[in-house]
């Protein structure tokens, strides 16, 4: 057996030899483990080999593994950096949405940053009872936002919108919530309340928006290297991961939803220089950045079919619902639903110039 903990880029590892029947259970002592004062949480990675090579498998192939979350000093509540510029921001005055984010005077968003509620369909959403087929019927595909009221001041702005569908009815009520802090950032506090007359189902709850496709270098605190779900966390361990939006996406035979991350602490997107956005929450979040649009993802029935048009779309997501087995098994499973209640969130979206050393 080996494991290891990580805090950082730091990594701390141990090798221990195990005598273990199948189906016994033997306990282990790894010994104490002293954290900085500087580190928020730390994750210990454990993993089993064999001692001897078989003929089916060597000494190096992984058998199974684990990880654990080491909870280190709560007082470090963010992983935003200092300054770096100044920031400024526009909401716009007939959809409540963040149309603008500039630093220095430099536009970082390519479209307004807007609620999202709905996903490209899975193969599994398409058959799943809770999928694919009520998001459509709500109208969650196709959402508009409409200002109710807005109120300024000198470092906040706080929204109150409808969520309409294209039918124009509305399928919830949102209050989003700007506020520029003092090291530059923008942090975005939502609260949606679906209106369950019409929806009766929903993808995901988070923010949305496309930025241009020079902001094309990921880093990113969460599960990976590989697309991880709700129900499906164990595929991934978290760990800090370098991708780009088209290592992101999986060209499935079907386009559809793809390149989620689940258990994100931080994430950044920045141009070739170390210019972009850093994004960070309250709590674990979900994420994806990929070279095509939802709308075009849910249009195409094939891989040709996908058209760059120069942008990348960024999710970000306080809740995701699983992608269950519905092709060949069971529907998400209940615990693995977006609740149909009101609910809010928040996500900090930190102007950045140069790389980061985390």
């Amino acid at each position: 057996m080996g494991c290891n903990y990580r805090s950082g880029g730091e990594t701390d590892g141990r090798n221990k030899g195990v005598d273990c029947e199948p189906h016994a259970t033997i306990d282990i002592a790894l010994g104490n483990v002293k954290l900085p004062d500087t580190v928020r949480e730390a994750y210990l990675n454990m993993s089993w080999t064999r001692k001897e090579a078989s003929p089916m498998i060597n000494k190096t192939w992984e058998v199974a593994y684990d990880q654990f979350i080491l909870p280190g000093n709560k007082s470090l509540v963010t992983y935003c950096p200092q300054k770096t510029g100044e920031t400024a921001f526009v909401v716009d005055e007939k959809t409540g949405s963040l149309s603008s984010l500039t630093l220095d005077g430099k536009e970082l968003l390519a479209t307004p940053v807007t609620l999202s509620l709905f996903r490209p369909a899975t193969d599994n959403d398409n058959r799943d009872k809770n999928g694919a087929k009520l998001w459509r019927n709500a109208g969650l595909d196709n959402l508009t936002q409409k200002l109710v009221s807005l109120k300024e001041h000198t470092e906040s702005t706080t929204a109150q919108v409808e969520i309409l569908n294209v039918k124009g009815q509305k399928v919830g009520q949102a209050e989003f919530v700007y506020i520029l802090d003092k090291n530059g950032a923008v942090k975005v506090r939502t609260t949606f309340q679906p209106d369950t007359t019409i929806v009766k189902s929903m993808a995901r709850l988070g923010l949305t928006f496309q930025m241009n496709d020079a902001f094309n270098d990921i880093s990113y605190l969460g599960r990976g290297d590989n697309e991880t779900y709700i129900d499906r966390n164990q595929s991934g361990r978290i760990s800090i991961n370098r991708t780009t939006p088209e290592r992101m996406f999986h060209y499935y035979v079907t386009p559809q939803s793809t390149g989620n991350r689940t258990d994100v602490r931080w994430a950044k997107l920045t141009d070739q220089s170390g210019e972009g956005l850093f994004f960070e929450s309250n709590v674990p979040f979900q994420l994806s950045i990929i070279p095509f649009s939802d709308i075009l993802l849910e249009k195409a029935r094939h891989i040709n079919e996908l058209e760059r048009d120069g942008m990348v779309t960024v999710h970000l997501d306080a809740k995701q619902a699983g992608v269950g087995t519905a092709t060949c098994g069971p529907s998400v499973l209940p615990q693995y639903l977006v609740p149909l209640k009101k609910q809010s969130f928040e996500f900090t979206l930190c102007p950045v110039k140069q790389a980061l050393n985390k």
